[in-house]
């Protein structure tokens, strides 16, 4: 019975093939050595890979107690050790984090030498219940109450290798029992009896009194988690399609969303698509908090929300117009491909027949020219500014906006208007507006870059010769 529920798990839950090595993690436990054991008999070509933690006594011997059981199978092994206590200082974790980051690094590493096609390691139906029973006592969500799956992706140790569980089926009791008919005696970490730690306070504890108030009780753990996993890869399809409609792009340490689109989904796919965007940005991130994401979701529904606000785990989350980025707080926030400054205190001169180079590949050029067959002022891109040579005195600057400046926008005769409102109303992000460049006459602006020219240079009926003002954009730089 053991090995047919091994064997069915292994291939029609973990996808498991005969032409490729398993790297199975083996510590020397039972449950590691039944996994060994197993998947040999099931003709499953297998690498064995053992790391020593250094965090007891008899570890040394527990390696080379793994070594010798895979040498008697004829099995190829590696090995390795690590100070993990070294690590939780240095990291500041904990030693049963540290443990876990050092393990699965050396596994997954061994993996890739080998040409693994997956991982095993031998988590169980008890350490399922555990699992789940954690996370619900920490205030998981739906994905943390599935519990561990049979075969997993973790992007943060691989993208192509999976994680994989093919004893996550069977019972404690089974494992044991498999154990004893081999006649093999498993090693004892002594460390699994110390209820300080979280999970064997539950095991040794807490699930045996929850038992005496319902015998059944890992069974219907057991029974809600595969339900709710069902559940919560139903919804994981959902999120894919609200992520495609709601992506905005990314770069180097920041992800955008639309907001439109984001606010447009139901909170809960609001809540899974937000914690994509972190994921992409810490993969390492087991769970950014509840409390993290709620604040995060309030601040992007409020109507007036701009500038940014902190998040967890050194991110934030910034309003820009339409679009929501969650970002790393040392990454910049988007250019979005536009044409700036190359820097906040940039200042240039343009004289006609000459230009200057903008940031994201962009250039703003001047040219001097006859009003008659240049065209019709009126159908001038964004891009195009013209101007009546006869208000202008050159050489014309080039600079980013001063404190309080204020100009006369095209149409606004008689009247002027501060630069930042007028920014406000173009809706142009505020990350942007110190280095948006401005094409200045002395010390009037006469073209907001892209935007708007201003109302005393514009071309009249009496212009006869015109200045014209352009960006462009080196197509190689795209």
């Amino acid at each position: 019975m053991f090995l047919s529920v091994v064997d069915r798990t292994a291939r029609t839950q973990c996808l498991l093939t005969g032409d490729r090595p398993v790297l199975a993690g083996v510590s020397g436990g039972a449950d590691s050595l039944a996994l060994m054991h197993s998947l040999h008999r099931l003709g499953f070509r297998l690498v064995i890979a053992h790391l020593d933690h250094g965090l007891r006594p008899e570890s040394t011997e527990d390696a080379a107690f793994v070594r010798q059981k895979a040498d008697d199978l004829g099995l190829p092994f590696v090995g390795a050790r690590v100070d993990v206590r070294a690590v939780a200082e240095r990291e500041k974790l904990s030693l049963e984090e540290a443990a876990r980051q050092v393990r699965y690094d050396f596994l997954f590493a061994q993996a890739r030498r080998a040409g693994a096609q997956a991982v095993a390691v031998a988590h169980h139906a008890d350490d399922q219940v555990e699992t789940v029973l954690m996370h619900f006592l920490r205030g998981a969500a739906l994905s943390g109450l599935s519990g561990m799956s049979h075969r997993r992706i973790m992007p943060i140790w691989d993208a192509e290798i999976p994680l994989v569980r093919p004893l996550l089926d069977l019972w404690r009791e089974d494992i044991d029992a498999y154990i004893r008919d081999i006649g093999w005696t498993p090693r004892t970490d002594s460390t699994n009896s110390d209820t300080a730690y979280f999970r064997n306070h539950l095991r040794h504890e807490l699930i045996p009194e929850l038992e005496e108030i319902n015998p059944r009780f890992r069974d219907g753990v057991l029974r809600m988690a595969d339900v709710l996993g069902e559940e919560d890869r139903f919804l994981e399809q959902l999120a894919d399609q609200a992520w495609s409609a709601c992506f905005s792009g990314e770069a180097e340490g920041w992800v955008a969303l639309s907001r439109p689109a984001f606010l447009a989904l139901e909170k809960a796919l609001q809540r899974r698509v937000f914690r994509r965007a972190v994921g992409r940005l810490r993969p390492d991130l087991r769970d950014i908090g509840f409390d993290a994401v709620e604040r995060g979701l309030a601040f992007a529904a409020e109507p007036s929300a701009s500038g940014q606000m902190d998040l967890a785990a050194r991110l934030s989350l910034t309003a820009l117009g339409e679009r929501l980025v969650v970002k790393t707080w040392s990454a910049e926030l988007p250019e979005d491909g536009l044409p700036l400054l190359l820097a906040e205190e940039f200042e240039g001169l343009l004289m006609p027949g000459n230009s200057i180079s903008l940031s994201n590949g962009w250039s703003l050029a001047l040219e001097e020219t006859d009003l008659e067959g240049s065209g019709n002022v009126q159908d001038l891109p964004p891009h195009e500014a013209w101007m009546d040579a006869e208000t202008v005195s050159l050489p014309l600057t080039v600079r980013g906006m001063r404190p309080g400046e204020r100009w006369q926008p095209l149409g606004l005769a008689g009247h002027s208007q501060k630069l930042s409102d007028f920014f406000i109303n173009e809706k142009l992000p505020q990350h942007l507006r110190s280095r948006w460049p401005l094409v200045c006459s002395g010390e009037q602006i006469a073209w907001v870059v892209g935007l708007r020219p201003a109302e005393p240079f514009k071309v009249t009926a009496s212009t006869l010769r015109i200045l014209q003002l352009q960006i462009f954009r080196d197509l190689q730089s795209e």
